[in-house]
């Protein structure tokens, strides 16, 4: 099952939309969307506090969807 974890706009133009999914047993995947046709996706090992974090340095303001805040 995947769940969205993570959502913001990229740190280099404060436009581009980002998100961060888990895929369980410590997979995280960062997808950018440039456009609507088209998106680029980095797939990782991690624990979810080093997935947030590596998403955090990439984006301007981290959004948490409800069920994953702390």
């Amino acid at each position: 099952m995947t769940t969205l974890c993570a959502t913001g706009k990229s740190s280099l133009d404060d436009v581009t939309p980002m998100y961060l999914w888990a895929y369980g047993n410590y997979k995280y995947e960062i997808e950018v969307k440039p456009n609507s046709h088209s998106s680029n996706c980095e797939v990782f090992e991690s624990s979810y506090e080093d997935a947030l974090s590596k998403f955090s340095d990439m984006v301007m303001h981290v959004e948490v969807p409800r069920p994953y805040h702390i």
